[in-house]
Formats: structure tokens, sequence, C-alpha cells
């Protein structure tokens, strides 16, 4: 039976990178991403090593390699801590608890197979060169399993964004009735005599508010569905060309050669339809509320995810990230924070709207501390294929123009423009248009 590993780390990026590093010497590698489920998972196995972390929510690495060495059926497993945390105090005390030593994150392969080595997990010279998976026949490589990838990889998205569409428009819809519920009841507080309501004005206006919003969620409906086609009508193309190029296999060479070049100019438009469909789904969830990280743990999880199916399809480009800001209605709140404004009050009443170009400039550039380690070690993990600029155009470029006056103008209005125009937007552009200069 081979040789096993265990990785036990909270942060996804790191087992990924160290799954991958171990895997390239013939390990059945398994990941924990606490130090409770490794503890759990050491119950019914046992593997050759463990890679352990040392800074997790919950039990910390130090606390389990001493839970793993109190137990005599584990105590033998030798335990390696992979981490951050420097300094010879720090290997002086992991060695002391039990652990054979401490790998930093940023490992070389190289050490990675020394350690094995020192181990006896593996032999000498046990890195394998990946094996080639191109076909030098002069056949076209994969063809089949490039069209099957695709196709799963578009429909799976567009399911998602299926669902997605789905729930905001339930969402919406038993909004804006509550919205119009609201409107046309009748008022329990007495109106005064001298403002009398007209109860047929209230009820036009917000059938017409319903009807703009209806258009609007169709029009947007409409156009999931158009790109749908496109990538459909596109894959079909491919197919189209895949089975006209087996059938013409015994034409002569001149003749196979200009079938080969049309199926590339097919098979580059399959795949760019793809990428703008996945444009398209990742920037549906491009807002993010005042007073939120534009780059937050939320959003990562959707950059992860984008990461992993950029990687799928063979991607090799640029991932433009733009952070807009929204100019907000808004009340001081003391020692030079603000708050947003009442929904009810006039924007003449706001003690300020928006912020200044440069800390407009300053607030889209923010991100949390998982965000920034991600796209840190993007290049990396990625073997420079894909290549991250963020930038922030603060509040230059909004999405919803302002009203030119502001007479007559509510805050909650107002700041409903303000929340469209605060956004990140996401665009995917590979190597050969930055190289051509097209986008």
């Amino acid at each position: 039976m081979g040789k096993s590993a265990l990785i036990v780390d909270d942060s996804n990026t790191a087992r990924v990178v160290l799954k991958r590093i171990l895997e390239t010497h013939d390990l059945d590698v398994n990941t924990a991403e606490s130090a409770e489920s490794a503890l759990e998972y050491l119950s019914d196995h046992r593997p050759d090593v463990i890679f352990m972390d040392h800074l997790m929510p919950g039990m910390d690495g130090f606390q389990a390699v001493t839970a793993i060495k109190n137990n005599p059926a584990t105590a033998t497993i030798p335990i390696m801590m992979y981490t951050s945390q420097k300094g010879e105090l720090y290997v002086g005390q992991a060695r002391a608890l039990g652990a054979v030593g401490v790998l930093p994150k940023q490992v070389e392969p190289v050490e990675v197979s020394r350690v094995l080595e020192s181990l006896r997990v593996i032999g000498g010279n046990a890195v394998k060169p990946p094996e080639s998976t191109a076909e030098t026949s002069g056949e076209i490589p994969g063809i089949e399993r490039f069209d099957h990838d695709l196709r799963e990889l578009i429909e799976d998205l567009f399911d998602q964004q299926r669902a997605i569409l789905r729930r905001d428009f339930l969402d919406s819809y038993e909004a804006i009735a509550s919205r119009v519920a609201e409107e046309i009841s009748p008022s329990e507080e007495p109106e005064a005599e001298d403002e009398p309501v007209n109860p047929d004005n209230r009820l036009r206006a917000a059938v017409a508010v319903l009807a703009t919003l209806v258009m609007i969620f169709a029009l947007l409906y409409w156009q999931r569905e158009q790109s749908w086609q496109e990538v459909l009508q596109a894959n079909a193309q491919l197919q189209q060309a895949l089975e006209q190029q087996q059938s013409m296999a015994v034409l002569g060479e001149v003749d196979t050669r200009q079938r080969i070049d049309q199926y590339q100019q097919s098979a580059s438009s399959a795949y760019l339809a793809a990428l703008r469909a996945m444009e398209w789904g990742v920037n549906q969830s491009a807002s993010y509320a005042f007073h939120e990280l534009p780059l937050d743990d939320n959003r990562l999880a959707d950059f992860e995810d984008l990461g992993a199916r950029l990687m799928q399809m063979g991607f090799s480009g640029q991932v433009r990230v733009e952070a807009h800001v929204g100019n907000f209605c808004m009340v001081a709140t003391g020692q030079g924070q603000f708050d947003l404004a009442p929904d009810t009050a006039a924007v003449d009443e706001c003690d300020q709207i928006g912020f200044a170009g440069n800390e407009a400039f300053e607030l889209g550039l923010r991100q949390s501390v998982a965000f920034s380690t991600y796209f840190n070690l993007s290049a990396e993990q990625t073997q420079g294929r894909i290549l991250y600029d963020i930038v922030s155009l603060g509040n230059t470029q909004p999405l919803i123009v302002y009203p030119m006056s502001r007479i007559g103008i509510l805050a909650g209005e107002w700041n409903d423009i303000a929340a469209a125009n605060n956004r990140v937007i996401v665009s995917l552009i590979p190597d050969a248009l930055r190289s051509s200069g097209l986008r």
C-alpha cells in the first residue's frame, strides 16, 4: 500500500499548494481544515507523516501536536509544523512538544523532498517528472475531452446563475409587493386637513415603479438567455467543425491543415464566449454595502471559485478588478465618523455627500487580510498563468448618474443610487487579447 500524508491547515490556499507538492511524490494526501477534524480523522487512519499549521480557529497546532503525542495509537506518527511562524525559540517549542521540525508556508519542493527522505516516507530521487500530456503525432490533443469539460463548465456556470436570478426575482417581487402595500394602505395617523392626499396618485406611482422594475428584470433575464444561446451556438459550431475534421481525415495534407485552422478559430470563439459568460456571472454580485470592504472575505470566496474555473479552462492572462465608490448622503456621528442619513431626511440636510477624490480612491483599495494573502500567492499558485490587477476608480465613473438638482430628493432615494454605484467589476483578459491590444 502506498504512503500517505495528512495536511492540517485552515487556509484552503495553503492546503492546495502543499498538496500539489506532496502528490508529485505519489503520496495519498488527505486534508483537514481544523485540528479537531484532524483528530477525528486520526481515530480511523494512520498517515505516514502529518503537516500541521500553528494558528487555527479553536485548537491551535501546538495543542493538536500535544494531543496526538499523548495518544499511544498516534504518538509515533512524525509531525512537521507547516506555518509562517519563525525563529529559533519557536522551533525549540515545536520540537519540545514532539514535532520533528518546521517548514515555512513559502516552501520549495526540494525542501519537502528532503523532509520526506529524512523521515523515510520516500526514497532518494523520488520525484517523478511530470508526464507530457501533449500528443506528438500531429493529431489534435484531447479534443473530445476539451469539448466535454467546456460544456460541463458552461452548463454548471449558467445553472448557478439561473438559480441566483430566480432567487433575486422572488426577493425583488416580495419587496415590491410589500412597498406597494405600504404605499396604497391608509395611514394610521390622521392627516392634516390642509394637506389632502390623493389615493389615485399614490396608486399610479406605485404601479409605475412596479412596471419599471419588471421591465428591468425582464431585460436582465433576456440578456442572460441571449448569452446562453450564444454559448450554445458557439459550442455547436465547435462540434460541427470537429465532425467535419474527422470525416475529412483521408484528404490531402493541405486540405486537412485548412480545416484544422477553421477548427482552431471556432474553438477560440467558444473559449472567449465562455470567458464572457464567467465574467458576467461573477459581476452579478458586484455591489457592496456602505462601510463594507470592497474586497473582503466574502468576495474572496467568489475569486477562489473563479480562479479554480479559469485554471480548469487553461486560462492564461489578466484578471482586472475595478473598485468603484458611491457618493452616499451621510450625517456626522462624532470624531470625524459618518453614517448613512435617515431615508426620510432631505438630501439638503446631509452633512456630507460622498468622499473627496483621494479618499474615495483609497476606500476602493481596502481589502481584508485573507484577500490580500490570496492575491500575493496567486502568481505562485497559478505558475504565473493568472495575473491580478487591482485598481480603484474612486467615485469618478458612476454606473447611475446622480440627480442634477437635490431639491425634493430624499436621502433614501439618493443612497439607492449610491449603493448601485458602490461596486466591484471584474474583467477577464486572455494573453492573446492583451498582446493584440484588443479587449
